[in-house]
């Protein structure tokens, strides 16, 4: 009986250790800020975000094809505003831009495999020394990564062409086909997200080949598909139920922030009154960019417990869904 109410229970000893690794390492919070701009760690995070961005091309696409089939009038318009700033300008912004976005996809690559390292180690590291350590394994990575973007562009645009036919059309057969891709859009958006996780943290725990380490991460899910998405759903609200109290926290701020600024006011003098309002979105900013640290090293502490635990030799071959040990125990009762 207390080994039956143990297993009832595995999602929270891994839930309580990822707790556990992300207070004792604080360090580790600075490279969840970076990881944070490929992959936030929650699956279902994800499945948001990849709503919103479905939503946002299929607002792009309908304003493009606004007017005239070709949406003449819209990309007129955007050619017009950069030919205003100028050839020089222009391409001093998209190179700028271009390289800044690169900088940010390689410091965000090495901080995921630096996040993972720190995670794995059995005590404490210095964060220099797991960033070069993460940077032997930078290609695994971003390969990885870019093929998860392209399969997550896939599904955004097989869910953006069914809203753009019922946009054109209120036929009830459009409506049908796009609930229908609806279905299989959000477990198909999970799925690729977990796969993701898991090959990631499978390149730097065995080294493992890009296609090696998918392969690994296909063959944990399959083996443990129920419980990937019990587990993703769990973490998804531990998440959201730690913003919701940050923010609560943050809101009693209101009352000093208040006196303060009005005292700004009352000094009456603008350098004063510029510095507090510089160092009060200072503040806010750090406190967000740290709380969004720390809920991204928890998740890919989190996944890595579940990782760890599903490629165990002995521990691995049991069932790790709740509903299905659910359904095992009803079943052996009758």
């Amino acid at each position: 009986m207390p080994t039956r109410r143990k297993s009832t229970m595995l999602y929270r000893p891994f839930l309580r250790d990822a707790f556990d690794v992300t207070w004792k390492r604080k360090s580790l919070w600075i490279f969840g800020i970076f990881a944070a701009l490929i992959s936030t760690g929650g699956v279902v995070d994800m499945v948001w975000r990849t709503l919103e961005k479905v939503g946002k091309t299929e607002s792009m696409l309908e304003n493009l094809m606004d007017v005239s089939f070709i949406g003449y009038n819209v990309a007129a318009s955007y050619i017009h505003q950069l030919a205003i700033l100028g050839p020089e300008r222009t391409s001093f912004i998209v190179i700028f831009a271009t390289l800044m976005g690169i900088l940010l996809v390689i410091m965000a690559t090495l901080s995921q495999g630096a996040l993972v390292l720190g995670i794995r180690a059995k005590t404490p590291q210095d964060p220099y020394e797991l960033r070069c350590e993460a940077g032997s394994h930078f290609w695994s990575l971003f390969l990885v990564g870019v093929l998860n973007k392209l399969a997550t562009l896939l599904l955004i645009v097989l869910m953006t062409l069914p809203l753009l036919l019922i946009n054109l059309s209120t036929s009830l057969d459009h409506v049908l086909i796009f609930l229908l891709l609806t279905l299989l859009f959000l477990p198909a958006t999970i799925m690729v997200n977990i796969i993701y996780m898991f090959a990631l943290i499978d390149i730097i725990e065995k080294r493992a080949h890009p296609l090696n380490a998918i392969h690994t991460g296909i063959r944990l899910f399959a083996k443990q598909w129920l419980a990937t998405f019990e587990y993703g759903i769990i973490l998804f609200f531990v998440v959201l139920g730690a913003g919701i109290v940050f923010l609560m926290l943050l809101s009693l701020l209101v009352i000093p922030f208040s006196i303060l600024y009005t005292a700004s006011v009352l000094t009456s003098s603008f350098s004063i009154f510029l510095t507090f309002n510089i160092v009060s979105v200072f503040v806010l900013f750090a406190l967000i960019l740290t709380f969004g640290g720390a809920c991204v090293t928890f998740q890919y502490s989190a996944w890595y417990n579940f990782y760890k635990h599903g490629l165990h030799k002995t521990h691995g071959k049991k069932t790790f869904s709740k509903i299905l040990r659910l359904v095992h125990g009803l079943a052996a009762g009758k």
